[in-house]
């Protein structure tokens, strides 16, 4: 079945690359990702192709929960012991200018998505995680964080995440590319890359650059260690009460949940419950996944019809960071969100293109595709 966000916005299509062209840079993948990347390339003037074998979104752009989180999955302090205190930090803050991004491009091409502002709840699911919560909560605070303890749910909120809907805002940021000059070209599959060219199955693209935004299915087009890990979801029908204040994300990352404005119910995640049957590419529900997801919104709202049950196919990277930069071969990369597409890549587009225009920035060591 698809998304509920697929399922409720037409694609609005694009045309197929028609032979072959040439352009400053050729950008492979349709997502956030691959669309960021494309607008902020045009915003600075520079000539833009974009190629996606489907359609804007309709793959892992199209199947999350519209989560707009500052961080990684791990919480705080968690994630300190992985990175060191500092780099997390620096991590943090990249995502919180993440969320700036996407607040004022949402204002300044008016995009439609239901972005707002409403908080999201970090949910521990043992004392061990309480602990970590907590003290991520006192740290994250001092760096002028709004967040705040609630001791009876075990949950630290924090006040200036958001949420939207994935589809919308990605299609609407696509239609600002356009305008800006980047040219989309959808149901066009790469099937080559190298530094300077892009070849596909309507044609061959020449260009100073190419970036492949492809996340999970980078590994068929270039050496990247990502694995693909498939995430399941549902949606209800709309409820006439409130059942979830505030999204949620809960059992360090693995479980997740929010109410949309219309009333509808999202659950996703649980594939901790079946680890080894969610590595893969096949994007379809499994009934051992889908009954854990049902089974919590039997608990919160026992009177919710299920409506839509999807799932869609995470690049996973070897650290949890995404990867950003140029490989050895020339080729840029985009990818390897491991479940944050809509925390990073807004921000993370801007960094590909900066790079490509040959413009300093700090982040370029954490997120080095070719790191240790």
């Amino acid at each position: 079945m698809r998304s509920i966000w697929l399922d409720e916005l037409p694609a609005e299509p694009y045309p197929s690359l028609e032979g072959d062209t040439s352009a400053d840079v050729a950008i492979v993948g349709g997502g956030i990702a691959g669309i960021a990347t494309a607008y902020h390339l045009a915003l600075h003037g520079a000539s833009a192709v974009l190629v996606e074998s489907r359609t804007v979104a309709e793959a892992a752009s199209g199947r999350n929960a519209g989560f707009l989180l500052a961080g990684v999955a791990e919480n705080f302090a968690a994630a300190a012991r992985r990175y060191g205190e500092t780099n997390t930090l620096r991590i943090w803050r990249f995502t919180r200018h993440n969320q700036d991004l996407v607040r004022a491009l949402v204002a300044g091409h008016r995009i439609a998505c239901d972005l707002a502002w409403n908080g999201s709840a970090q949910v521990a699911g043992d004392d061990d995680e309480w602990a970590e919560v907590r003290a991520s909560a006192d740290r994250l605070g001092r760096e002028g964080a709004r967040v705040r303890l609630a001791h009876t749910e075990r949950s630290a909120i924090y006040d200036d995440d958001g949420e939207l809907h994935p589809v919308r805002y990605v299609r609407g940021l696509a239609r600002a590319a356009a305008a800006a000059g980047a040219r989309i070209r959808e149901a066009t599959r790469a099937t080559g890359v190298a530094a300077t060219e892009l070849r596909t199955d309507k044609g061959r693209i020449r260009a100073h650059a190419v970036i492949l935004c492809t996340n999970a299915y980078s590994q068929h087009l270039v050496p990247l260690r990502i694995r693909p890990v498939r995430g399941q979801m549902l949606a209800s029908a709309p409820l006439g009460r409130r059942v979830f204040e505030r999204p949620a994300y809960a059992n360090r990352g693995y479980r997740y949940w929010r109410q949309r404005p219309d009333g509808r119910l999202l659950v996703g995640g649980w594939r901790d419950t079946a680890v080894d049957e969610e590595v893969g590419e096949e994007e379809r529900t499994t009934a051992r996944v889908q009954e854990r997801l049902e089974g919590f919104l039997r608990e919160r709202a026992p009177d919710a019809t299920v409506t839509h049950r999807w799932a869609g196919t995470m690049g996973f990277s070897h650290d949890a960071l995404p990867y950003v930069g140029r490989l050895a071969s020339g080729v840029y990369v985009n990818a390897g969100f491991t479940g944050h597409g809509m925390a990073f890549a807004t921000a993370t587009g801007e960094l590909v293109a900066d790079l490509v225009r040959a413009v300093s920035r700090d982040e370029t060591d954490l997120f080095a595709p070719e790191r240790p």
